[in-house]
């Protein structure tokens, strides 16, 4: 197809004529320019993707450093962080996990959690089981026919589970300190970044004799990096006692396919059940705070300087490129439990099977509280069971509702023993009977 003739001459003029970026008058000039050193939008792009430099720190935090590079939206996080310290005092991001319930197997307490790392650890357990879920054969409902399970029983792969229990215990080895998360791949990515970054920012140096690229690079590292390490972050993290505490489940309830059960170990690991509920956060102290607005205001100044930069502004641009993508797979990446500091070994004896029932059941009758416990969230309308079953549940709400160390229900106190004294009940009675009865 032949092109028209009218557009000859302006091909020929645009071919002709060379672009001016240093006194633009035209559009060609103006454009031309603004690819060949885009500065003005280096310096919007720092004002973009906070959240995702407060997960990445979130991620990393743990250490005395936070290795967490330069980057598109530090700027715009610095001004979110001084706002949280003189706010609510949380630097932490919420949990990015909907409903995860943490439930109590001795005490019973359920709790939604708000807990980012419990969120966290959940969801790269979760994502553990899906991938080792994609290769099971499909599921058939109980009122199938029988020519579908005919096509079932020609199927490969890893049987359909209901519900799978994946059972983890406490690390108890001291090179693993919990509450200090592992220094892992992604870890270090940071550091090799800053590296490289740094790399960059030399070459217009050597090429053209510009060190403006240099000291934005060197200046805005040094701003993440003690923006990152803040001892604000490990103090909202990890909230709990780190001498042990009771076995927990995590789950994200009715209508999910996986739940954790995380052992207990006197003396040993997080109290997960107090991170749970994240009562114990320490609000920032005066000289957080402060060290937090001197921090905002530098942001601002090297905003400010990097709009001036109108030279080789394309080096800058693949700093912040290549600072932004180390942050993008710190925020996002699956990582272990350790990575978390929460240090914790798969016992690879899960609990699995074709029928959440049967699964509950199992849970029961290898850790007692597990599966009754279990039983409230995945049937809130109340678990139904044969009749043959009854003996076995019967003595599993026993458990669960009868008296224990800590004493007796106060749903469950037994009637007032009329005529008695407190002493001759003392006598007869336990030391739960006893509680319940001077409660009447």
């Amino acid at each position: 197809m032949k092109m028209a003739p009218h557009l000859y001459p302006a091909l020929r003029y645009l071919y002709q004529r060379s672009i001016n970026i240093t006194s633009p008058t035209t559009t060609i000039d103006y454009i031309g320019s603004q690819w060949i050193n885009p500065s003005d939008i280096f310096s919007i792009l720092l004002l973009l993707g906070p959240e995702i430099v407060q997960h990445a720190v979130a991620q990393l935090a743990g250490h005395c450093v936070t290795p967490v590079a330069f980057s598109f939206g530090w700027v715009a996080y610095s001004a979110k962080a001084l706002l949280a310290v003189f706010g609510d005092g949380l630097l932490m991001p919420e949990v990015g996990v909907s409903n995860v319930t943490v439930i109590g197997v001795e005490s019973g307490h359920i709790r939604i959690t708000g807990s980012w790392v419990l969120g966290k650890l959940l969801s790269f357990l979760n994502d553990t089981v899906d991938e080792d879920m994609s290769i099971e054969q499909s599921h058939i409902p109980p009122d199938a026919s029988s020519s579908e399970r005919k096509i079932k029983d020609t199927e490969h792969g890893r049987p359909w589970e209901a519900l799978r229990i994946s059972v983890f215990e406490t690390i108890d080895d001291p090179k693993y300190t919990h509450g200090v998360p592992i220094r892992d791949a992604v870890w270090y990515s940071g550091y090799a970044v800053i590296i490289l970054q740094l790399i960059i920012a030399v070459i217009p140096i050597i090429l053209h004799r510009e060190w403006g690229t240099l000291f934005i690079t060197v200046y805005g590292n040094t701003l993440a990096l003690l923006e990152g390490s803040l001892t604000q972050w490990k103090e909202e993290k990890w909230p709990c006692p780190r001498s042990g505490g009771s076995s927990v489940i995590l789950t994200q309830g009715n209508g999910t396919r996986h739940a954790c059960l995380i052992l207990g170990a006197k003396g040993v690991g997080l109290d997960l059940e107090i991170l749970a509920v994240g009562t114990r956060r320490v609000s920032p102290s005066l000289l957080t705070r402060l060290g937090v607005a001197i921090l905002t205001v530098n942001w601002i100044i090297l905003l400010i300087t990097a709009a001036g930069l109108q030279l080789n502004t394309w080096y800058l641009f693949g700093i912040g490129v290549i600072g932004s993508i180390q942050n993008l797979v710190a925020a996002g990446l699956s990582r272990s439990p350790s990575a978390l500091g929460v240090h914790i070994r798969d016992t690879q004896r899960p609990i699995r099977g074709p029928s959440v029932k049967q699964v509950l059941k199992e849970a029961e009758e290898l850790y007692p509280g597990v599966g009754v416990q279990m039983a409230q969230i995945f049937y809130p309308g109340s678990m139904r069971v044969q009749e043959s079953e009854f003996p076995f549940w019967r003595e599993a709400q026993d458990r669960l509702l009868g008296p224990n160390k800590w004493g007796t229900r106060i749903d469950r106190l037994p009637p007032p023993v009329a005529g008695v004294s407190h002493g001759a009940a003392d006598e007869i009675m336990g030391p739960g009977e006893k509680t319940s009865l001077l409660l009447w």
